[in-house]
């Protein structure tokens, strides 16, 4: 049997967990697209210890080829990024040229418009080269790269996936290869923006950042252990905060169900709910959204990201949690926020705090900058500026051009 050629892009924590894990089954060829292909050895080990999958060993993927060129994995079946949002439009327009007729392409987590940087980048391809485009509802583990191109620790499997796709009638086949994958089982998302309305991190990540680090000035200088983790130090402000934020979106679930009933949003579930149903047992007190971070095993030992500097650390600006979560995250939702005419105090005063230490200014006056939206995963930026056209229900101007 010929074994299925798969292409994992970006050498991220979620591009190195999937290696460990599809790289155990004969049947399945793992490629890796990354630019440090000299940093990868030719197999990932995935450090199961102190995860719920324990009992299984460690997993070793073994890997074909490592390129930074997208040429050669031409004719792959499936392309898969795990890099944050806020690069996978850069990575779909390098590989478009190399993804052949059938393939499918798609993401660990379709959160930051993937789905709408897809129809920019592959066009009329996706019906003329039956391209399939795919998105995870949320990534399949909480994960952390433990040796750069050799190790990761799987810290927090889930207990289900939901994937969304273009092509409902390639539904079995593409679930067949995820499930062999990750070993999870997966079931059917009900549409893309279920997704981009579900922004796990890029809620959580502001809310408890500014929570830690809102008297920061951008100077002063810590020391490694008064920094708390990002969720076991939980406590009531950052729960607060989230909770402003998950609020936020869910006024925008009832805005649009309100307009249009029958849209199906039933994912859109608010924050607590849905890390209790990912998560499960892993989460040990389910009392509040403080206890359900603090209890979460899935949530252990991650840090929030800081940088080295003379005396300690400082928080790390230059990090995901900035240049994702916010104009991939909350931008997009500030965005839609507009459109539908609703207030969002806490999501303006989150993307006004971090665009501080980003030297942006993605909202002004409490508005979306329009001149920055090219920056943003904004539905706007790719020509959506009504909600009709967000549904799919308004034909979006054929003189919008590609990004």
């Amino acid at each position: 049997m010929i074994p299925t050629s798969i292409v994992v892009c970006g050498g991220g924590n979620g591009s190195h967990a999937t290696v460990a894990s599809a790289g155990r089954f004969e049947n399945i060829q793992v490629n890796v697209f990354t630019r440090k292909p000299q940093d990868w050895k030719q197999e990932i080990v995935g450090l199961t210890k102190g995860s719920p999958w324990e009992s299984l060993g460690n997993f070793v993927g073994k890997i074909n080829k490592v390129s930074n060129n997208p040429q050669d994995f031409a004719g792959a079946k499936l392309w898969i990024i795990g890099g944050p949002a806020h690069v996978h439009h850069e990575i779909l327009q390098k590989i478009a040229p190399f993804v052949t007729k059938d393939s499918f392409v798609g993401t660990l987590y379709a959160q930051g418009g993937f789905e709408w940087m897809c129809r920019s980048v592959f066009g009329d391809r996706i019906r003329t080269d039956n391209i399939t485009y795919f998105g995870l509802y949320n990534i399949p583990w909480l994960c952390k790269i433990f040796k750069y191109g050799e190790s990761v620790r799987i810290i927090g499997p889930k207990t289900k996936l939901q994937c969304a796709l273009s092509n409902l009638n390639r539904k079995e086949e593409l679930f067949l290869l995820l499930e062999k994958m990750f070993q999870i089982p997966v079931l059917q998302a009900p549409n893309f923006l279920t997704l981009t309305l579900t922004p796990s991190n890029q809620i959580i990540h502001p809310a408890r950042v500014y929570a830690v680090f809102r008297n920061w000035d951008g100077k002063q200088v810590y020391q490694p252990s008064e920094v708390p983790t990002f969720y076991e130090d939980f406590d009531d402000f950052s729960a607060y905060m989230l909770q402003i934020l998950d609020d936020e979106i869910q006024a925008i679930k009832r805005e649009i169900l309100k307009r249009y009933p029958h849209f199906n949003l039933d994912l859109i579930i608010p924050i607590k709910e849905r890390i209790i149903q990912q998560y499960g047992d892993q989460v040990k007190d389910k009392s509040n959204l403080k206890t359900v971070f603090r209890t979460n095993a899935g949530y252990a030992t991650i840090q929030i990201p800081t940088k080295p500097v003379q005396g300690g650390v400082q928080l790390n600006t230059e990090a995901r949690i900035f240049w994702e979560d916010i104009p991939y995250g909350l931008c997009i939702l500030k965005d839609l926020s507009e459109m539908l005419g609703l207030q969002t105090p806490g999501t303006d005063k989150m993307i006004e705090w971090h665009q501080k230490f980003m030297n942006k200014e993605y909202i002004q006056n409490s508005r979306l900058n329009r001149n920055l939206l090219k920056e943003t995963g904004a539905p706007s930026k790719y020509g959506l500026d009504t909600l009709e056209k967000v549904l799919g229900l308004q034909e979006v101007s054929s003189q919008n051009p590609k990004l």
